[in-house]
């Protein structure tokens, strides 16, 4: 049976402000790693790998876009990175080697518990022309929203993998339950 609860009831799922500030600092972060950026601060050269070849990198319009996104949310939810440290309690660290469209964040989550519908094909960016396959979602599945739609898609997660798929390919009818 399909049941819809509440934001208040999936409260568990919330993300925690620090937590939201570590995944934003991350996200944002990552962007400059790809473009060659050479980090100073303990943070960043913990959290990156060391090839990097510029303090200054040029990063294309999508990545630009989503690094003003990320340092919004962190201005709104008073973020404070401890840059000082060694380590990071970013929840994505480690997923997004394959995507090649960084998501952006939201303040908000949702999540389909019981996933009924047939396969989704999760690609590493947006539509299938300039993009790769990098994940399923299978019946079952809990797939995870926490991030930006853009366009006719939006980015998700599953316990299993990350990436964009069509926005109307998982909905609250393909649930059973839908909760957020």
């Amino acid at each position: 049976m399909k049941t819809a609860f509440t934001t208040a009831l999936f409260l568990c799922i919330a993300t925690s402000a620090s937590a939201l500030c570590e995944d934003a600092w991350y996200l944002r972060n990552l962007a400059f790693d790809r473009a060659g950026y050479c980090f100073g601060s303990t943070l960043g050269q913990s959290v990156f790998d060391a090839e990097c070849s510029t303090k200054s990198p040029v990063l294309d319009d999508w990545d630009q876009a989503m690094v003003n996104a990320h340092k919004d949310i962190e201005a709104r939810n008073d973020c404070a990175v401890n840059t000082g440290s060694r380590s990071l309690n970013s929840s994505l660290i480690g997923k997004l080697e394959d995507i090649d469209l960084l998501p952006t964040l939201s303040e908000f989550e949702s999540a389909c518990i019981g996933y009924t519908g047939a396969p989704v094909t999760m690609t590493s960016g947006i539509g299938q022309q300039m993009s790769y396959p990098v994940g399923t979602i299978t019946p079952g599945d809990t797939v995870f929203f926490r991030f930006e739609g853009w366009g006719d898609y939006v980015f998700v997660e599953t316990d299993t993998a990350v990436g964009w798929v069509p926005l109307e390919a998982v909905t609250d009818q393909n649930c059973e339950v839908f909760a957020g």
